[in-house]
């Protein structure tokens, strides 16, 4: 595993092995037994991760030490017509790698360069480079079967390869907070149902010679359909050999970042237009009227940030339910993280220079849940902007929003659409969409809380 996944699964132990102590702390008392034997566990378990992250980092840099790429030679071919003499890869590129990570970044990103030349500026050379190195190059199966020669791209699009869609796929968890905080669920059609748990068992008083009352579970469904979502982007029509690493972190990239934008703001904000594919963003449905319960009102005239006060935000945090404490975690923009939580850290008592100087370069926390920044939330610090909208939000997303992803990223071309330019289009696809299932109604809290602009 990676040595990153492996320090944050480590640190989430670090964390419930904390939430133990603090809760022993806080009630004035030492542990029982189960609270000792969990929090020994928690600590043992955060040390067991961290030295396996030692070992995976010490492993890939003996992998990255060790691995030479192999210069091969190939007999000539037939490709377009021409004897094509294909050599093995040359490892050219220009700047640090930031798509493609690991031991073997170069060699998964020129793999992925030789692709998308071969595809997207139908370059022979490269075309039978893949052939010669396992490189598939196959059109997306929703392409009507004319479209399906190899060459031919105009229609529909290339399946990229794995190397190249891990590259992407890893970015926008970078980039995006919608993939980071929402339960990812792989879809094997373009349509699915998902079970959802509305009601639970039932324990009644018993009486003597008396006929048990009978409870069931209640189930209800989460209903994910798929759309397509694209990112156009140009690029040069001059394809260099020697940049083929670079065109693929440089497609990656962009494309990625692109992907990861639209993803949150429609996980944010989403109307349910077609401007949003049928989205419903999370804030937009919490003040829907029927789901009143899923925030608080900000007290007084809170309704710009700084009128949000400490007292707004442990209302917020009484109202989250007990099970969603766990993994729960602050909501809002990079406005509001400086404007609110800043500002209440930094006002607080037993703070030192050292401290605030060092608040920056750690995670950032409030009242011990940590702080994600969505760029999608709201940055106005108007009052009009912010009265009767959602300005935060806090609980856990794994438990209430589920993003459903149908299958992996295509590419193709537009020839002549940049023909002036001597440039080419790309169009990226991938299809995915989100559902915010569970946010409280009108009667019951769900596992999200907003802070809602004072009315």
């Amino acid at each position: 595993m990676d040595p990153l996944k492996l320090r944050e699964l480590a640190a989430a132990e670090a964390e419930a092995a904390r939430a133990i102590r603090d809760k022993c702390e806080a009630e004035g008392r030492g542990m029982t037994s189960e609270e000792a034997n969990a929090f020994d566990g928690h600590v043992k378990k955060a040390e067991q991760l961290e030295q396996d992250a030692t070992r995976a980092e010490r492993l890939a840099k003996l992998e990255t030490k060790l691995e030479t790429p192999q210069e091969t030679k190939s007999t000539p071919e037939i490709a377009d017509g021409e004897r094509i003499q294909v050599s093995g890869p040359r490892f050219t590129r220009f700047g640090q790698l930031r798509a493609f990570k690991g031991p073997k970044a170069e060699i998964e990103a020129y793999r992925s360069g030789r692709f998308l030349a071969a595809t997207l500026f139908k370059h022979a050379p490269s075309r039978q480079w893949c052939r010669e190195h396992g490189v598939e190059l196959r059109m997306d199966t929703d392409v009507d079967s004319r479209a399906m020669g190899e060459s031919i791209n105009t229609a529909g699009g290339f399946i990229v390869p794995d190397e190249f869609e891990r590259s992407i796929i890893d970015l926008r968890e970078r980039y995006g907070n919608a993939r980071r905080n929402c339960r990812i669920k792989p879809m094997a059609s373009d349509h699915s149902n998902e079970p959802k748990k509305t009601g639970g068992l039932t324990a009644y008083p018993v009486g003597e010679n008396s006929q048990l009352t009978e409870s069931a579970q209640t189930w209800g469904n989460v209903e994910l359909t798929a759309k397509k979502w694209g990112v156009l982007l140009r690029i040069s029509s001059e394809l260099s050999e020697d940049a083929l690493i670079n065109l693929a972190e440089d497609i990656a990239s962009d494309a990625a970042l692109a992907f990861a934008t639209a993803e949150d703001q429609a996980c944010i904000d989403g109307d349910g237009t077609s401007d949003y594919h049928g989205i419903v963003g999370i804030r937009t449905k919490m003040i829907d009227g029927d789901h009143t319960y899923s925030y608080v009102e900000a007290a007084g005239t809170g309704d710009n940030w700084s009128e949000v006060d400490a007292a707004d935000l442990t209302n917020v945090m009484a109202a989250l339910p007990q099970y969603a404490r766990q993994g729960a975690k602050w909501h809002c923009s990079p406005l509001a993280k400086v404007a609110v939580f800043d500002r209440l850290s930094s006002a607080g008592g037993g703070n030192t220079i050292v401290t605030l100087e060092q608040g920056a370069s750690l995670r950032p926390k409030y009242m011990g849940y940590p702080i994600e920044e969505w760029p999608a939330m709201p940055t106005d610090d108007s009052g009009a902007a912010l009265n009767a909208k959602i300005m935060l939000i806090f609980g856990n997303m794994q438990m209430s929003s589920k993003m459903g992803v149908r299958r992996g990223i295509t590419v193709k071309t537009l020839g002549e659409r940049y023909a002036d330019y001597d440039q080419i289009g790309i169009i990226a696809t991938e299809r995915m969409t989100i559902v915010h299932h569970t946010i409280g109604d009108g009667s019951a809290r769900g596992p999200v809380v907003g802070l809602l602009g004072n009315t």
